[in-house]
């Protein structure tokens, strides 16, 4: 069986944003100011690629692992109402925005401090775009490379994030379920929206089995539901109290 790779953000924008495990200290970031103006925003764009991973491995995992890892040193939500976000472009399968926001729901159980909102009127506005808050199904690169990417927007003093726009590959080989040759639409879903909520990839080879793992097997559905180490991320970030380790390999 053929596997693919959803490999580690290649591109990040404005302010290197990514911290080591179980960690909510701030990453080194030089500067040559002493104060950060409480209004000054930045943006990150994680990119997804699809590609077969290195030869090797072969390791048999059966058991959820505690990794996790943040972005910016654990940039998150803040307590606060409703993020309303719209769904553009055309559906690459039918019912595929569905599958599309099941995954989004998966992550909001999780992050106590807002709500997130599929509303396609909305008049809210990703500061860093000047646009809502976006989930697109977008041409990339064509089948077979970039499944998809993240960005997000955040107050560099307070590490808030205040904003997102995830793309999606609408030329890729999407299904809806466990369908061989295809990737399953929330799997990839739930692990992009995993990056809105400050998620990191993680990649040790023990992490298989959690969602926030950067590979992704044609037919897998493991990452529609969130790993211990993923709930223990979230449990930092939000205080969330399902910590529960799930079933492995599916």
């Amino acid at each position: 069986m053929r596997w693919r790779a959803l490999c580690l953000p290649l591109v990040l924008a404005l302010i290197a944003g990514c911290q080591g495990e179980n960690s909510l200290s701030p990453t080194g970031v030089a500067r040559t100011d002493r104060t950060v103006d409480p209004d000054r925003i930045a943006q990150e764009t994680f990119v997804d690629y699809a590609k077969p991973p290195a030869a090797g491995g072969g390791l048999t995992v059966t058991t959820e692992a505690s990794d996790f890892k943040f972005f910016y040193g654990g940039a998150r939500w803040l307590s606060g109402g409703q993020v309303e976000y719209t769904i553009e472009g055309s559906q690459p399968i039918s019912q595929a925005n569905s599958a599309v926001t099941a995954g989004v729901s998966t992550i909001d159980g999780f992050v106590t401090a807002r709500s997130f909102s599929l509303k396609n009127n909305t008049t809210q506005t990703n500061p860093c775009t000047g646009l809502p808050n976006t989930i697109e199904w977008v041409s990339i690169d064509g089948p077979g490379n970039i499944l998809g990417s993240t960005s997000f927007c955040y107050y560099l003093a307070t590490k808030e994030i205040i904003g997102f726009t995830v793309q999606l590959d609408k030329d890729e080989a999407w299904a809806i379920g466990s369908v061989q040759g295809t990737f399953d639409i929330q799997n990839i879903a739930t692990h992009e929206f995993g990056h809105v909520a400050g998620l990191a990839h993680v990649g040790a080879p023990k992490d298989v089995c959690l969602t926030m793992y950067p590979y992704a097997d044609y037919g897998e559905i493991q990452k529609r539901t969130l790993g211990l180490g993923d709930k223990l991320g979230m449990q930092r970030l939000y205080g969330s109290t399902d910590v529960s380790a799930g079933a492995c390999g599916s």
